[in-house]
């Protein structure tokens, strides 16, 4: 996710500045609103990878939220809400 998002956020900013009008508050602005999700998946990946309870819970929360992104995010946020599951996080987690 984290890569998609920086993805995103690089695509979008190269097509505000390629506008007539473009300027540096406006790629400020889309570096915000797409630069959130970026860091606060960047935050539940490292609280996963490390075991702690707020990265899953931060994890779930996202997947939730992403269940509104209809169609890709529905897909991606039931994923996310599958692997952080009881089952599978006890499995993996270290």
């Amino acid at each position: 996710m984290v890569v998609f998002y920086s993805l995103l956020v690089a695509l979008a900013c190269v097509i505000h500045l390629e506008g007539d009008k473009a300027s540096d508050m406006g790629v400020l602005i889309l570096a915000a609103f797409f630069g959130t999700p970026l860091l606060l998946h960047y935050l539940a990946m490292r609280g996963v990878r490390a075991g702690k309870r707020w990265g899953r819970n931060l994890s779930r929360v996202l997947g939730a939220l992403m269940l509104f992104a209809v169609p890709i995010g529905t897909i991606l946020g039931a994923f996310i809400l599958m692997r952080t599951g009881k089952v599978d996080w006890q499995q993996s987690a270290p």
